[in-house]
């Protein structure tokens, strides 16, 4: 199980939302500025049945009837020996670019929607019930020219492929999450995507690429082809809104940030553009509701503080990470991963009592037995200098 991330630009740092069932306005209604930006729709060359195409090898592999006839755990293993090979080696993870199925089965590599795109098609092809899925991480920040981005996360759910077990008096069979790379990724169940969105969210990489490298037309083109996709998808309209603020279309900047709230009950990236925004204008009383919110959201948001706790780690800031992460684990149940980075940060701090209650929360999860003796085994040999 590996993968990686779904990347989108930000003003100044993006996110991604999953909606709900908020206003989405008509696409007439929208801000489009098609002459400034020369816009054709041509230029958005990749369809959504070209995202999903399989290389015809691969499909016809997969539609052998041998393969049609296993179990649907065999046909899960089948599917991950084809993709890693007998020796499940992962594919190659490459930021930074998202390629359609065909593409990213023939270079052997590809981002976290690219590797889950393959998989889903490949799945889909051998009649297996699985779902893309988006799935909530710790924030990651990755700064590229003088863009930065927010790192989101998909992978893929497949329905009953795991181990059987008794449940309500009969054999079921888990659920099992493919993920593409697991230390940033979560097992999960997330929001299910629908290949539209997925469509979106790979239109909305590729302008996020073309916007870094100032190819603003191109930009346009996949942002507005981003949210013609899934009108839903709120960084769509937050990374419009970032193409317009550099091409000197401030009027329509706001009503793009204000779209994307009302599209998002948890991002922040839009609610801290806004605040910026309007505070920069000199409506500090218009800008004051938008602080609060900002506040609160993130001081209510597991993730915010994992991500924060993770960056104190790696800045070597322990006690700031320590509370940080604490203030996840107050606000979570469950979360194996808030054990185990408060194991280590207090295992660096010297605490070594704190840090061996954390891996006994952890393993009483009953999913880290590995990680966990590996980490008292890491605590007991090692100084902690040396993490």
């Amino acid at each position: 199980m590996f993968g990686k991330i779904l990347w989108i630009a930000l003003v100044p740092a993006s996110l991604a939302g999953c909606a709900g069932l908020q206003y989405v306005p008509s696409p007439s209604q929208l801000p489009w500025h098609d002459e400034t930006f020369a816009y054709e729709a041509k230029l958005v060359g990749v369809t959504k049945d070209d995202l999903f195409r399989l290389d015809p090898a691969l499909r016809q592999e997969l539609k052998d009837p041998q393969v049609q006839r296993l179990s649907t755990s065999k046909r899960l293993e089948h599917l991950l020996a084809l993709l890693y090979g007998g020796e499940l080696k992962p594919f190659a993870y490459v930021a930074g670019h998202s390629t359609i199925a065909a593409e990213t089965w023939r270079s052997k590599h590809g981002d976290c929607l690219s590797l889950t795109v393959l998989a889903y098609a490949m799945a889909r092809e051998m009649n297996m019930v699985s779902q893309m899925q988006e799935v909530r991480v710790p924030v990651l920040f990755d700064r590229r020219g003088d863009v930065e981005f927010i790192n989101d996360h998909v992978n893929v759910l497949f329905r009953g492929s795991g181990a059987m077990k008794w449940s309500g008096g009969r054999r079921q069979a888990d659920d099992t999450v493919v993920d593409f790379e697991p230390q940033s990724g979560s097992f999960r169940e997330g929001h299910a995507l629908s290949d539209s969105a997925i469509l979106a969210r790979y239109y909305n990489n590729l302008a996020a690429e073309h916007l870094v490298n100032d190819r603003r037309s191109l930009a346009y083109a996949y942002f507005k082809a981003a949210i013609l996709a899934d009108p839903h998808f709120a960084p769509s309209y937050s990374n419009l809104a970032l193409l317009y603020q550099r091409a000197g279309l401030a009027t329509d900047v706001e009503p793009l940030l204000r779209q994307a709230i009302t599209l998002s009950d948890e991002d922040v990236v839009p609610v801290s553009s806004l605040h910026q925004l309007l505070l920069a204008q000199g409506r500090d009383a218009e800008a004051a509701p938008y602080g609060r919110l900002l506040q609160s959201r993130r001081a209510m948001d597991p993730y915010y503080w994992i991500g924060l706790g993770l960056k104190y780690l790696q800045d070597d800031k322990i006690r700031e990470s320590i509370q940080a992460l604490e203030e996840a684990q107050r606000l979570t149940r469950g979360f194996d991963e808030v054990h185990r980075y408060l194991a280590v940060a207090y295992w660096r701090a010297g605490e070594q009592s704190q840090a061996n209650e954390q891996l006994d929360l952890l393993a009483s999860l009953k999913r880290n037995g590995l990680d966990v003796a590996a980490l008292r085994k890491k605590f007991k040999t090692s100084r902690p200098a040396q993490d």
